[in-house]
């Protein structure tokens, strides 16, 4: 009699973990091997998956990074490095495998599912960043095309821009449910080097590794017409092209610090200021603009109107012994700056009048720069270096004496608009000589003889004040801060 109660016993257990086994097994519930630990699911009977970053806030959007392309055996472990550098910086990483799609409107569908999916009901954030290896440069970028405002930024290890190049309208016509020729009379719409201006309109920059001995996906129609379209659009791209290398498993392509560093730096999505910066890497982001180099600088007279007395010379660029400043071409919102600067001995009876500077964020806020140092802690105010002009006092004293060179590292977000009313306040980061002095600290209004606070996005400008302060090594990078 035990027996076959313990025989009965045995059976029920069975049974009730059959739906459990069963679901395990069946063939709605895809299976993947990935790089990471991560979810598999399916998305309109494709394979996804997604990686979650280890520490996540929970009333925060998840930031991320779209893969393409996601086939059998890809991701692979080649993305092992990045994306363990990813989701440490808090990004995850999500993709669906569209199939040989070729960006067709079919695959682009799929993508489109995979986005509801992971926004709608899975908490990530609105806006992707993007890496297309290889064939997936046609997947993401004819999407991207499509949703300009779901993209935050696109990076690329060889993709394919053009259809023509890779895989050839013959190949890839079955996938559009079209002949050769009937996709060749369409191309336009479906081929991702003609199809930038949506993105350039929206600001997304965009960021490749190329070789160029690359004989598979060419480098020049592909990332190179790319690059050449894009910046006559008024796009910003950085190209790195390598000699030698073709397509290929290099190390050099999947542990690129820089490719990294380029989306992190766009994919973060918290509204905020905090961790922009990366003060112990030291360095330049791909996309970033020189404004004052070795080569020469591309800052303008702020007053068109009056002579510049500032000087440029062995790559430093020397303030004008007068009262004229200098802005940069173009204007910025959201934007990471770095700029080293020497200010003047100077014997001046008033301390507030020696090496005067500043560094005014979009014409209105100044960071102030002025021979500070030996100033003692009880009598440093919001007129000395590093203090938000007449605002805030730095949260630590870090001068270097004059003489001697320095450096700010500022993280901005502009202050955000409803039409012409303020509703967020600007917000800066700002680290001088390597110590953060500002920690995400709101600014509330204009600052000093700053411009008017307003919607739009305006240059950024060094002060001339008197003083023969000089300025090298001052770069800046486009970021877009939103929640």
């Amino acid at each position: 009699m035990q027996k076959v109660q313990r025989s009965l016993s045995l059976l029920a257990a069975l049974v009730s973990a059959w739906p459990a086994a069963a679901a395990a097994q069946s063939p709605d519930v895809p299976s993947k091997t990935l790089p990471l630990a991560g979810e598999v699911f399916a998305v309109q009977g494709a394979t996804a998956f997604l990686i979650l970053p280890p520490k996540r806030t929970a009333s925060v959007p998840v930031p991320w990074v779209w893969y393409a392309p996601t086939l059998p055996g890809l991701p692979g472990n080649a993305e092992t490095w990045m994306f363990e550098k990813l989701t440490a910086a808090g990004i995850a990483i999500a993709g669906v495998d569209a199939g040989e799609s070729y960006g067709s409107p079919a695959g682009r569908a799929i993508y489109s599912a995979l986005y509801e999916e992971l926004v709608e009901r899975r908490g990530l954030a609105r806006r992707a960043g993007m890496l297309a290896r290889s064939r997936g440069g046609l997947m993401l970028y004819n999407w991207a095309a499509e949703h300009p405002e779901r993209v935050r930024c696109i990076a690329g290890i060889y993709p394919v821009c053009d259809l023509k190049s890779w895989p050839g309208l013959a190949r890839a016509c079955g996938a559009y449910g079209l002949s050769e020729t009937e996709l060749g009379a369409v191309l336009s719409a479906h081929n991702p080097i003609e199809r930038l201006a949506p993105l350039a309109r929206a600001s997304v920059p965009l960021f490749h590794l190329h070789g160029d001995s690359d004989t598979v996906v060419p480098l020049a129609p592909n990332s190179g017409e790319l690059a050449k379209r894009y910046a006559l659009l008024g796009g910003t791209m950085a190209l790195r092209t390598f000699e030698g290398r073709g397509h290929d498993m290099w190390s050099g392509w999947f542990e690129s610090q820089e490719l990294v560093d380029f989306l992190v730096a766009h994919a973060r999505v918290d509204g905020t200021t905090k961790g922009v910066i990366d003060i112990e890497a030291g360095r330049k982001p791909a996309d970033a603009v020189v404004l004052v180099g070795p080569a020469g600088h591309v800052l303008i007279p702020e007053n068109p109107d009056v002579e510049s007395k500032w000087v440029f010379d062995e790559g430093v660029l020397t303030a004008s012994p007068g009262w004229d400043s200098v802005i940069t071409k173009e204007p910025y919102r959201d934007f990471r700056l770095h700029l080293e600067f020497n200010v003047n001995v100077s014997t001046s009876a008033n301390p507030k009048a020696r090496g005067n500077s500043g560094v005014y964020l979009q014409q209105r806020y100044e960071l102030q720069i002025l021979d500070s140092h030996g100033v003692p802690p009880e009598s440093y105010d919001a007129n000395d270096c590093g203090s938000i002009y007449q605002w805030k006092k730095p949260d630590r004293l870090a001068n270097k004496p004059a003489g001697e060179w320095q450096s700010f590292d500022i993280a901005f977000r502009a202050a955000r608009y409803a039409g012409e009313k303020k509703i967020e306040p600007a917000r800066i980061t700002a680290y001088q000589n390597g110590q953060l002095i500002h920690d995400d600290v709101e600014i509330p209004r204009k600052t000093g003889a700053g411009e008017a606070e307003g919607p739009e996005a305006r240059p950024v400008k060094l002060q001339g004040h008197h003083n023969q302060v000089r300025f090298r090594n001052v770069w800046i990078q486009k970021l877009d801060l939103d929640r």
